[in-house]
């Protein structure tokens, strides 16, 4: 497909989102709209003590279950550090 054609098809595609769905159409052309929740900083901190923890608590009690528990909990909180988006002013 070239560009020209592939900007009519999105364009057709906005439309009808636009007519048949004005609340999502809205949602998804706001710049930058992120779940609310996703911005919650302290509860991505709250995730990464609880894996950390999990993990030690394992390793002191020589429990496999936890240390493998604490290590998903750990890196669930790694994926949403990661694709949390930060917003920064650029000078």
């Amino acid at each position: 497909m070239d560009a020209a054609r592939e900007l009519r098809e999105l364009r057709r595609i906005e439309r009808w989102f636009t007519v048949n769905d004005p609340e999502l159409a809205a949602t998804l052309s706001a710049h930058g709209a992120t779940p609310p929740k996703a911005k919650h900083r302290w509860m991505r901190l709250v995730v990464d003590a609880l894996g950390a923890l999990l993990v030690i608590i394992g390793v002191v009690t020589v429990l496999f279950t936890l240390v493998f528990t604490g290590v998903l909990v750990l890196m669930t909180g790694a994926c949403w550090h990661a694709t949390c988006r930060r917003r920064r002013a650029t000078p």
